[in-house]
């Protein structure tokens, strides 16, 4: 939920408030670090999960101990806490601050190393767990919905991709905008640079003109036989297969008249290959109950997996469930270990639920010091301490 700010700096005052912010920001990397947990004796490459929770922390979460290593303090208000990840996993660029904010953190140190501030002047910028990373790393990407702040109304700009350079440091600018769709609310970006935005349907963008093309219709499709699909776009999810992944739900139709009383209510997912720029939409089972999230099991793509109050999986080819369980409570968020084997449920209060990837049974939960992740998102990788 957004709180409105009012507030705008000129001159003399605007210059005092960004020296604060910096001042803040050189406080929150270096003075707040929480000391970390002992690492294992192990320093072999193993998995590891960072999450942003409430009041504004950034976790990371050593995945073979089952615990929190390091604890990172943000500066500001907690919101959405979506991360994205630089190439060698050891920055974590993160969305916070009221869906506002941009700071790129060193997981390990808790140093911040980049700081983007996207709201300026009478202009208040949200964005909306759509930020990703270049994938050489050298830029990060935000979709920016602008609106003025005026002393009679509000006006709504165009939205717009905003480009970040990652070397500039505590007050960075965009070094470019692109106009962009509306609606966008994850992103991600593909070997080749392209970075594809999920809203109404799914865009992909050339990072140095700014086209843009329609990489997989999704309310757009216009078959007469299908629902205009419904898409909960909240949570980037799939970095682990190296794809961008939502599900969708949709009644099908017997015929053309879309008769409701006939109608087969279904899941389905929409995907792209972030390595070839392959796109391809799917149903994978019956629409029984209500989740938030899914993704394909790493190594088997065959296999799909469901989360809100309960864990679900399907076998995408017979589009028939295979196995489910009841949770203790909601999650959100759904994640992979590297290899498979166990499924990480986030999202919702501070505990990290961890699944047997096969039999679904329960093998324990993380506990994240501070309170509840809410609509963040998990980011998996392996890499030594």
């Amino acid at each position: 939920m957004f709180r409105m700010s009012f507030c705008s700096g000129t001159g003399r005052a605007s210059r005092v408030a960004a020296l604060a912010l910096l001042a803040s920001i050189s406080m929150a990397g270096c003075a707040e670090k929480d000391e970390p947990a002992q690492p294992a004796a192990d320093t072999g490459p193993r998995d590891f999960l960072v999450v942003v929770n409430r009041p504004n922390n950034l976790q990371l979460v050593d995945l073979e101990q089952r615990k929190v290593v390091n604890t990172c303090k943000l500066p500001g208000d907690f919101g959405p806490g979506t991360v994205a990840m630089s190439p060698d996993h050891r920055t974590a660029y993160v969305l916070t601050n009221r869906f506002e904010n941009i700071y790129g953190v060193d997981v390990d140190s808790c140093e911040i190393r980049f700081s983007a501030r996207q709201s300026q002047g009478d202009e208040r910028v949200k964005s909306i767990s759509s930020i990703a990373v270049s994938p050489d790393g050298s830029e990060v990407y935000t979709h920016q919905n602008p609106t003025r702040l005026l002393i009679d109304r509000y006006e709504v700009q165009p939205a717009r991709i905003a480009v970040f350079d990652t070397s500039a440091g505590l007050d960075a600018k965009p070094v470019r905008t692109f106009p962009a769709p509306r609606q966008v609310t994850i992103m991600a970006t593909g070997a080749d640079g392209t970075l594809y935005m999920g809203g109404r349907d799914i865009f992909a963008m050339n990072m140095q003109t700014g086209a843009v093309t329609m990489a997989l219709p999704s309310q757009s499709v216009g078959d007469p036989l299908e629902s205009l699909r419904d898409s909960l776009t909240v949570w980037p999810v799939g970095a682990i297969n190296n794809e961008m992944v939502r599900m969708y739900s949709a009644a099908q139709f017997e015929d053309a008249s879309q008769d409701m009383e006939t109608a087969e209510w279904v899941w389905g997912f929409e995907r792209v290959d972030l390595t070839s720029g392959a796109t391809e939409a799917r149903v994978f089972g019956p629409l029984e109950v209500v989740l938030f999230s899914g993704m394909a099991r790493p190594g088997d793509p065959n296999q799909f997996y469901g989360v809100l109050t309960q864990l679900k999986r399907f076998d995408v080819a017979q589009r028939k469930e295979l196995g489910s369980v009841d949770l203790d409570h909601s999650y959100y968020c759904i994640n992979f270990s590297t290899d498979g084997s166990e499924i990480y449920l986030a999202g919702t209060f501070n505990d990290i639920a961890v699944y047997d990837a096969d039999t679904l049974e329960k093998l324990g939960n993380i506990e994240l010091p501070g309170g509840d992740m809410s609509l963040a998102n998990t980011r998996v990788f392996s890499r030594t301490l």
